[in-house]
Formats: C-alpha cells, structure tokens, sequence
C-alpha cells in the first residue's frame, strides 16, 4: 500500500505549492460532495413528500365516490368500484387498488390487474390501513422488480373502516430524475474542480514565488557567501515582509561583515604597530644602545610599555572574542554592588595617584544586590574609570557614585573633570576600535576597545549606558542595571 502512496508522498512533500493545491482540491471536493448529497436527499425526500400528498389526494377522491358501495356485496356495486378506479387511475395517473376489510382485492387498475379476491393482507400499508391509519410504504412491486411507492388509504362508512384504497406509483421517474441531477453536479463538481485548480495553481505560485527567491538566495549565500542581491519585494501581506525582514538580515549581515573585516583591519593595524616598535627597539639595542645607560633605560622603558600595550589589547581583544561568541559566563544571584564598586576604585587608585587625580567612592548602596557576574561588572567600572583618570589632567577629579533611582534599578555614575567628548565622537565613541580626534586619541594609551567591551557587559547584564560631555568640562557615564529587592544583611 505504501508503494502505491509513495509517488503521491514525494510530489506532496516536493513544495508548498503541492501541499496548497491538494488542500484546495481537497476542501472543494468535500464541501461539493457533501452540499450534493445533501441536495440531492433534499430534492427526493420533497418529490417524495409531493407524490404522497397527490396519491393521498387520489385516494380521497375515490373514497368520496365508493365508500356507499363499498357497504354492498352486490356484483352492480363491484362493477361501479372497479368504473372509478379505472377512471381516478387515469385522471392521476396512478395504479390503484380497492381492498376489503378482510385484505380481499375488490378492484385494481393495473394493466396486469390483481385477480379479484386475491388477498393482499400480508402488505405492511394494508395492514396499517385497515387499522385506520394512513399509510406509506416503499418496496418492489408484486408484478414488477422496480421499486413502488404505495399509499394506503382507509376508507370510513358509517363510523368505521369499510375497505382500503391502496395508490401505487413506480419511483424509476423519480430516481431517473435524480440520476440527471447527480450527473448535472457531478459534471459542476469536475468543472469546478479544473477552476480551482487552475486558480490554486496561479495562487500557490503566486504565493511560493517570494520564497522559492528567497530559499535560492540563501542557498547562494550558504555556497558561495556572496551577501550582495536583495530579494525584490512587490507585495505588501505576510510573504512581502518576510521579503523585507529577510532583505534586512541580508543588510545586517552586510553590515556585520564590513565590520568584522574592519574589526580584523584595525586588530591587525593595533597588534601589527607595537610589535614593529618592539622589534625596533630591541634592533637599537642589539646595535649598540645597550651599552649608553641613558639609552639603554630609555628603549627598556619604552619596550616595557609595548609589551604592556600589546598584553592589553591581547587581552580585550581576548574579551571582545568571548562576548561576540555567547560564552557562558558564571551569573550568581546575590552579587553585592558597594563591593564591586570598592574593588574597582581600589584597582584603579594607583594610577589615579600616578596621574594625582583625585578619586572619590560616593556610592550610597549598602546592602544592595544584583544578579550576574562580578568580575564582568567590576571589568565595566575599571575600563569607564580608567577612561575618565586617562583623559583628566593633573589636579582634576574622577567621582564613583551608585544610588537607587527606583524599585529594583540602580544607577552608577561614573564622572570626570576632563576634556570631555567633542559632539561628533559622541555617538561613535562605543565602536569597536573608535577614538576620537581631540579627546580620545592613542596618546592616552588606550587600545579602542574598553568602551565597547563596557557596553557588551552592561547589555548582557539588561542593564543600559548612557554618556553626557561637554568639551572641556568634563564627561558623566550613567549605567542603570536591575537590582534585586532583597537585601543583604550587614
């Protein structure tokens, strides 16, 4: 049986097209047929309903004319029964049949008639009949195989049932009618199916168009990583932005490939600068700068801050990897705040004092808690205060300030008296590698990633970074965070 199937299965399975005609096809060919049959059982059961009220008609009319006669056992009275029968038989075109109360056949107008006396008891309407109900009956004829339709009449005299009228009619008319009117659907039924496929077909392609382009597009993409052709959009439903959102990740993926190339570049251009530096400095050293003091501490101090720039930028380099690469991280529910930010202060303190920028620890949130992890978060902190010491001169402050700014946020604020950030960096100033050309330039010795590894934390931790700066007077880094309600006892 599944080898019989199997075709069918794959021409389904092949395309949505497929699966779209067959529902259609489907769905019309149930909803047709069952609207058929029910037409159809309709369309006999009121011919049939016509039929017994003309038959029943019939039968009263002859009862009207022989229900004296039917009281006389006399051969004249017999004669004038079988006269009306034959004559109501002909004017409704029915075949007709007297029965006595004892189920003998007094009159019959059939061309092969029932022999008079014959008893006819043994019928199901005859019997309902001489109970003194009206009675309907369908079954095959006694002279023919085709199905009759029989109603029995009683006829009442003086009080009680004095004979029944039995009115037969052949149903061969009525199911050859019925048998032109299935063929009539069935013929509305095929033609209506070739419509509906022809429109399923036009409307399944019409609908699987925009996906088959964007199905070979991908495929063009996943095979040679070509990201350059867009998928034409001409529709405004459902599919037309699925076009457009898959137009736009084609866009980010754009995007993200010029930035992971210009990414490589300028890792390449920061790792490649100090490593041609450091190589120069032992090559002065190696020829003959070893042997001046002056020189020889001069290139050590300056190969010292080389190296100590390379391991920096291997190292956020190293961060910035783990980030873009979704690595877990250990995420703990109850991480004190205050004592992060004590941490970070702490970390930072000697540079600040080498620098002599006064560093202050304002925060205000004893107790308070927050859910991720803390060394990522004391990393953000330590890169935004290092930023501010970095570009604050001699005799400027750099202020830690944590508060909670409503339920279950916090708010940390990192502030300077710096130089600032001039407008146009502003909205740059998170890139990856961005420095600006006044207030962040490569003479503070920062490698261009701190920035963007700071918003990399804050966002993994559902939190947001803000930054307000007037040149010249200073920089104000606002970093909101969820905190928990509860609070850890002292």
């Amino acid at each position: 049986m599944m080898r019989i199937f199997r075709p069918f299965y794959r021409w389904l399975s092949r395309s949505l097209a497929n699966q779209l005609l067959f529902t259609y096809v489907l769905l019309i060919t149930f909803a047709l047929g069952i609207v058929t049959f029910w037409a159809l059982y309709t369309m006999k059961s009121e011919k049939i309903d016509d039929l017994r009220n003309s038959m029943e008609v019939a039968a009263v009319h002859l009862a009207l004319e022989i229900d004296n006669d039917l009281g006389l056992d006399s051969e004249a009275a017999t004669r004038r029964i079988q006269s009306a029968t034959d004559r109501h038989a002909n004017r409704f075109n029915f075949g007709i049949t007297v029965v006595s109360t004892e189920g003998h056949v007094i009159a019959d107008s059939g061309p092969k008639a029932l022999h008079e006396g014959t008893n006819i008891r043994g019928d199901q309407e005859i019997n309902d009949a001489l109970a003194g109900i009206a009675a309907m009956n369908i079954r095959p004829s006694r002279r023919t195989q085709t199905n009759w339709m029989y109603v029995a009449y009683p006829v009442r005299s003086v009080g009680h049932t004095a004979g029944v009228i039995r009115v037969g009619v052949p149903l061969t008319e009525i199911n050859q009618r019925l048998n032109r009117d299935l063929i009539i659907f069935l013929e509305i039924i095929f033609a209506t199916l070739i419509i509906t496929v022809m429109i399923s077909l036009w409307l399944a392609r019409r609908l699987t168009k925009p996906l088959t382009d964007m199905t070979q597009s991908a495929r063009q993409i996943a095979k040679s990583g070509d990201i350059s052709v867009f998928v034409p959009v001409q529709r405004n439903d459902e599919i037309g932005d699925l076009g457009l959102s898959f137009n736009q990740m084609i866009g980010r993926l754009r995007e993200e490939e010029r930035a992971r190339q210009e990414f490589i570049a300028n890792a390449s251009h920061e790792l490649k600068t100090p490593t041609m530096a450091i190589g120069s400095v032992v090559e002065a050293l190696l020829s003959g700068a070893v042997e001046d003091p002056d020189l020889r501490y001069q290139f050590l101090h300056s190969l010292e801050n080389l190296v100590e720039r390379q391991s920096n930028l291997l190292k956020d380099l190293l961060d910035i990897a783990k980030l873009d690469g979704g690595v877990e991280m250990e995420w703990k529910n109850e991480v004190p705040l205050h004592e992060i930010c004590q941490i970070a202060v702490e970390q930072v303190r000697p540079q600040a004092s080498k620098r002599k920028v006064e560093l202050s620890n304002g925060t205000a949130v004893d107790g308070v808690v927050l859910s991720g992890n803390a060394i990522q978060l004391q990393r953000a902190i330590v890169n935004l205060l290092t930023n501010a010491i970095n570009h604050t001169p001699a005799g400027g402050a750099v202020t830690l300030s944590a508060s909670s700014v409503e339920p279950e946020r916090v708010e940390i604020i990192i502030s300077d008296t710096g130089s600032g950030i001039d407008p146009a960096d502003l909205p740059h100033i998170f890139d990856r590698f961005y420095r600006g050309d006044k207030a962040r330039t490569r003479t503070a010795g920062g490698t261009g990633l701190g920035l963007a590894i700071t918003r990399e934390i804050i966002a993994r931790h559902h939190g947001s970074i803000d930054v307000e700066s007037t040149p010249g007077q200073g920089s104000r880094f606002s970093i909101k965070l969820p905190a928990q309600v509860t609070v850890v006892a002292n």
